[in-house]
C-alpha cells in the first residue's frame, strides 16, 4: 500500500468499522476461496458476526480459522476528466475509505459473550433500543441455535484515497468538478481531500 493513503489512527479505523453496517469476510479450504458479505460489530479490536450452526461458512471455519475481512465506505465518482484533459479513460477512479483484517476465528461457545455481543450488535444497527436485554433468558434457545465467531486480528490495515498524491493542480481540478456537480456525497468528499491532503502535507 503506498504510504501516503494509509491511515495508523486507531480512532479513525474504528469509526468506519463502527458505522458500517456489513462487510465482507473471505474464508478458505481446499484451495476454493469463498467470500460472503455479513453484519458484525467490533468489540475492541476483534470482530463479532454470528450465522447458523451448519452451514458452509462455519464447515469451513471449522477446519481453517484463517480468515480476511474487509469493509469499504465508498465516496465520490471521480470522472476521468475531473482531473485530465487528455480524453483518457485511466484517470476515472473512486474516493474511499477501507479497513482490511487478517486473523484466526474463534468460535464463542458461552452465553455471557454471545449475549455481550448480541448487545452490542444491537447497539449499532438499532440505537432506538426498543427490545428486550439479551440477558433475559427468553433468547436463551435462540442462543444456543446461533453460531458466535470472533476475528483475532493478526493484522489491521486502513486505507483512505481522497486524492493526498495527486498535484496541486490536479487536486484543485477535481475539486472543482465535485463542486460543480454538487451532490451530497460530492460536497463530504471535498471535505475528506482537504482535510487529508492538509494532514499530509502537514498542514
Amino acid at each position: 500500500m503506498n504510504s501516503i493513503f494509509r491511515i495508523e489512527d486507531k480512532s479513525k479505523i474504528y469509526e468506519i468499522l463502527d458505522k458500517a453496517e456489513y462487510g465482507t469476510l473471505a474464508v478458505t479450504l481446499d484451495d476454493t476461496p469463498y467470500a460472503v458479505p455479513l453484519n458484525f460489530v467490533r468489540i475492541e479490536d476483534n470482530i463479532y458476526f454470528h450465522g447458523a450452526l451448519q452451514n458452509r461458512k462455519m464447515k469451513m471455519l471449522t477446519k481453517n480459522p484463517k480468515v480476511s475481512f474487509s469493509v469499504v465506505e465508498n465516496y465520490s465518482l471521480i470522472d476521468s476528466d475531473f482531473s485530465s484533459t487528455d480524453g483518457l479513460a485511466c484517470p476515472a477512479t473512486q474516493f474511499f475509505k477501507s479497513v482490511s483484517i487478517d486473523g484466526m476465528i474463534k468460535i464463542v461457545e458461552s452465553r455471557e459473550e454471545k449475549v455481550l455481543m448480541f448487545e452490542a450488535l444491537m447497539k449499532k444497527l438499532q440505537p432506538k433500543g426498543g427490545y428486550k436485554s439479551f440477558s433475559d433468558e427468553v433468547y436463551d434457545k435462540a442462543l444456543k441455535a446461533t453460531a458466535l465467531y470472533k476475528l483475532l486480528p493478526s493484522t489491521i490495515s486502513c486505507k483512505f484515497k481522497f486524492g493526498q498524491h495527486l498535484s496541486p493542480e490536479r487536486f484543485e481540478r477535481i475539486v472543482k468538478s465535485l463542486e460543480k456537480r454538487g451532490s451530497k456525497i460530492d460536497m463530504k468528499t471535498i471535505g475528506i481531500m482537504k482535510e487529508e491532503k492538509g494532514v499530509k502535507d502537514g498542514v
